[in-house]
C-alpha cells in the first residue's frame, strides 16, 4: 500500500492512498464467502451456492462491500503508519477503481495538535491566605441551621411565610377531576421561590379543613409542555397548616442534626471544612493562574472540527438533562460556550504535552490505589475488583493523577508571589 500525505492547514491532512489489487483479492474473497454463507438460491441449500452464480447475483453489491471494507481497513493501517492522531471521521474523495488495477483515493481529516510546550518554567502564581473567620464559621452554622429546619403543624390560618399540607387535582371544562392529575399530601410553601402567583393568592389565609378551587395561567416558557400558556382549574384540600421552625445552635442540635457531642465540636468541624474549602478554592486558583499563562505562552490554532465535536458532547449531555431544550437554546449555547470550550481544549493538549515532555507517568500500581482510596467502603469486595479492572475507569484514574503531577512540577517551576488582602475603601 502506498500512502502520501500533505498538509492542506495547520492541523488537517489529507491522506493520498492507494491500494494495490492483490489486496482487494483478499477483500473480495472474504465477502464473496461471507455472501455464499448467508445467501440462500434457488436449487441450492444455503451455503453451497457456486461462485459464479453468487457474483451474478450480487456482483454490484459485492463490489460496494469489497470498496467499504478496503477504504476502512487501508485508511487505518494508513493512519497507523503515518503515527496520525485524528479528531474525526474523515472525508473521502477521489475514488478511483477499475477492476484489476490499484485503489486509489483520498482522505482529508482533522489530526490532534501535537504541540512542543513551551516557557513554562517561572510562570507567576499567586498565594493567598487561606485562614477562615469567625465570621465566616458563624455564617456557615447559621445556614446549617437553617437548612435543619422543619415544617411543624399549628392550629392557625396560614401566613406567607407558612406551608400548607395539601390535596390538590386538575379539573376539566365540566369540573370533573382529571385522570392522573392528583396529588396527595403535597407541601405548598407559600413563600417559596417559582410558586404560581394563583397558588399563593388563593392559599394564603387558609386553615386546616378549608376548601377551594381556582384558575391558573401558566406561562408560555411553563417546563410542562401540557400546560404551558393554558389555564387550568383546580380543587385543593387544605389538611394541615405548618410553620418553619428553626431550632436554637446548642449541645442538643449538635448531637442530633450532625452527631457531634457539642457545640464547640460542631464548630471546630465546620472551621476544619471551611478551611478546606478555602485551601481547595486557592488551589484551583493557582491552577487557572497557570492554564491562563500557558496558553499565553503556548498559541495554539485549533481543528475547527475539535471544537464542534466538544460543543456537540457538551450540548448532547445537556439535551439529555433538559427536555425543554430548544434549537434557540442550542444556537445560543453553541456561541456562549465557545470561548470555555477553546479553553478547556488547550489546557488539555498543553497538559498531556507537558506530560511528554517531562516524561510523567503513572504507574498502574497508583492507578489502583486511587480506585480503591476512592471507592473504599462504598462498595463491597467483588465490585471494587471489578471497578480496578475496568479499562475506561483506568483510563479516567490515570489522566487525574497524570494531571495533578503536572500542575506539581509547574508549581514547582512557578515564581510565587504573595496576594494583598482587599480592604474597605
Amino acid at each position: 500500500m502506498k500512502v502520501d500525505v500533505r498538509d492542506a492547514g495547520p492541523w488537517r491532512r489529507v491522506l493520498a492512498i492507494e491500494v494495490p489489487p492483490e489486496e482487494l483479492r483478499k477483500d473480495y474473497d472474504a465477502a464473496l464467502e461471507e455472501y455464499g454463507r448467508k445467501a440462500a438460491l434457488p436449487g441450492f441449500r444455503k451455503g453451497k451456492a457456486p461462485r459464479s452464480m453468487l457474483e451474478a447475483q450480487f456482483g454490484h453489491s459485492l463490489e460496494q462491500e469489497v470498496l467499504e471494507r478496503a477504504v476502512r481497513r487501508s485508511y487505518q493501517d494508513a493512519i497507523r503508519e503515518k503515527g496520525l492522531d485524528p479528531v474525526e471521521y474523515p472525508a473521502i474523495d477521489k475514488i478511483s477503481y477499475e477492476k484489476g488495477k490499484p485503489l486509489s483515493y483520498e482522505a482529508a481529516v482533522d489530526v490532534r495538535p501535537q504541540i512542543t510546550p513551551k516557557d513554562y518554567t517561572g510562570l507567576l502564581m499567586e498565594s493567598r491566605e487561606t485562614a477562615v473567620t469567625d465570621e465566616e464559621v458563624d455564617k456557615a452554622l447559621e445556614e446549617l441551621r437553617q437548612r435543619a429546619a422543619s415544617w411543624e403543624p399549628v392550629d392557625r390560618a396560614a401566613t406567607d411565610v407558612d406551608a400548607l399540607l395539601v390535596d390538590y387535582v386538575r379539573l376539566n371544562a365540566k369540573g370533573k377531576p382529571i385522570h392522573k392529575s392528583e396529588q396527595t399530601d403535597a407541601l405548598v410553601e407559600l413563600g417559596g421561590e417559582g410558586l404560581l402567583p394563583e397558588f399563593k393568592a388563593n392559599l394564603q389565609a387558609r386553615k386546616a379543613g378549608d376548601a377551594v378551587r381556582f384558575d391558573v395561567t401558566y406561562p408560555a416558557e411553563f417546563g410542562n409542555e401540557e400546560l404551558r400558556g393554558r389555564t387550568a382549574t383546580f380543587s385543593v384540600q387544605v389538611k394541615e397548616v405548618r410553620e418553619r421552625r428553626v431550632r436554637d445552635l446548642d449541645d442538643a442540635f449538635a448531637a442530633d442534626v450532625t452527631g457531634m457531642r457539642d457545640v464547640a465540636e460542631l464548630r471546630a468541624r465546620v472551621r476544619l471544612n471551611l478551611e478546606g474549602e478555602s485551601r481547595m478554592k486557592a488551589l484551583r486558583d493557582q491552577e487557572d493562574q497557570l492554564v491562563r499563562q500557558l496558553i499565553e505562552r503556548n498559541p495554539i490554532e485549533l481543528p475547527e472540527s475539535m471544537i464542534g465535536a466538544y460543543l456537540e458532547e457538551v450540548s448532547q449531555r445537556l439535551r439529555g438533562e433538559n427536555e425543554t431544550w430548544s434549537e434557540e437554546q442550542q444556537q445560543q449555547f453553541l456561541t456562549d460556550y465557545r470561548p470555555h470550550a477553546e479553553q478547556r481544549l488547550k489546557r488539555d493538549l498543553l497538559i498531556d504535552a507537558l506530560a511528554r515532555t517531562e516524561g510523567i507517568e503513572v504507574p498502574d500500581e497508583e492507578v489502583d490505589e486511587a480506585l480503591r482510596s476512592a471507592a473504599e467502603g462504598s462498595m463491597p469486595p467483588p465490585e471494587l475488583e471489578r471497578l480496578t479492572r475496568n479499562a475506561a475507569q483506568r483510563e479516567r484514574a490515570r489522566s487525574h493523577l497524570t494531571e495533578r503531577k503536572v500542575f506539581a512540577l509547574l508549581r514547582e517551576k512557578a515564581e510565587v508571589k504573595m496576594a494583598v488582602p482587599a480592604t474597605d475603601a
